[in-house]
């Protein structure tokens, strides 16, 4: 009982600018009470500040910044915020270092860095893979497990015909090439897949022949159960959400073999260049039922249920020391 009660004394103030990927994951937190999320896109006329400096004055409270690199609300007041809670902030970086070379953000990764050292911030990651590669730019972060609270809604609309899908939830165009949806297009149009494959997320144009669209999660969990094949050829993750619910629906997955994606998909199926990813699909499509198959699916959901637990993001944040 002891042991429950500090945890619950370990306080934590969640600030987070982005309203889709980055929320999802982590707002389900707040069904903790330790956990306390603070968003800047609705309320813009709350003194959202105020309240923080308040919440600030409990010293067992840490204060945790959800960040990019893109220049919005709460990150724009992270020198502030770092002054606020001295040595109990830290910035969760859910980007990889390479997301900040692709974005031309190579000098907003600097100045972070030059902020570690003067004002004592300290920076969280959701890959232990993703450790060597910060270092190299000489930022030391912590690694957090990442997780789920989720169950199979048995009640999900059965589709007619399993898609083919990939997934790219920005509108801006650039995140079509940081997510490889211009690999997943030559992919599926070498294969002649193309009524097949569907990339969910955002609505675009620029890949003809392919349907796009913007979806709900429910519907984008029934497109993702029943289809035949997950493929995500990004350039550059940190943590791939939409593979750990790939992974719990039992689906096949195929990656690049990247950064977050070498902890995030530990049993394949990740590949080095489109080739590769040709022919694992093939394999797929001809042989669903094969056990090479159901083997990697297995170990891929048992691994997932094993660490990607919402329980597990918790207790990866009460283990923080101040």
């Amino acid at each position: 009982m002891k042991k429950n009660l500090e945890s619950i004394n370990r306080k934590f103030i969640h600030l987070i600018d982005h309203n889709g990927t980055i929320y999802r994951l982590v707002s389900p937190l707040s069904r903790f009470p330790e956990h306390q999320i603070i968003t800047s896109f609705y309320d813009l006329n709350e003194d959202k500040l105020k309240l923080i400096e308040k919440l600030s004055k409990d010293k067992n409270t840490k204060c945790i910044l959800h960040a990019t690199g893109n220049k919005k609300y709460f990150y724009n007041l992270k020198e502030i915020l770092a002054k606020i809670f001295h040595n109990r902030f830290y910035i969760f970086l859910h980007v990889s270092p390479n997301h900040f070379l692709i974005k031309d953000r190579l000098n907003e990764l600097r100045t972070i860095k030059d902020m570690s050292n003067k004002l004592g911030i300290k920076f969280l990651i959701p890959s232990k893979e993703l450790r060597q590669e910060y270092l190299y730019y000489g930022l030391d972060t912590i690694p957090i497990q990442v997780g789920i609270d989720f169950y199979v809604n048995n009640r999900i609309k059965r589709l007619k015909k399993g898609k083919i899908i990939s997934v790219c939830t920005a509108e801006e165009g650039i995140y079509n090439y940081i997510k490889g949806i211009d690999q997943f297009f030559k992919l599926v149009k070498y294969l002649k897949l193309d009524e097949q494959s569907l990339v969910l997320g955002n609505k675009n144009k620029l890949f003809k022949g392919i349907t796009t669209k913007k979806v709900s999660r429910e519907t984008f969990l029934r497109y993702l159960r029943h289809s035949q094949a997950y493929i995500q050829l990004s350039r550059t993750e940190s943590y791939n959400l939409s593979a750990i619910y790939a992974k719990r629906l039992k689906i096949p997955i195929i990656v690049s073999n990247i950064e977050g994606h070498k902890d995030n998909v530990k049993f394949g199926f990740r590949v080095n260049n489109l080739d590769e990813a040709i022919k694992i699909l093939r394999f797929i499509l001809k042989s669903q039922h094969s056990p090479k198959i159901k083997r990697i699916i297995e170990k891929n959901y048992k691994d997932s249920l094993k660490r990607e637990t919402l329980n597990n993001f918790r207790e990866s944040f009460n283990k923080l020391i101040i």
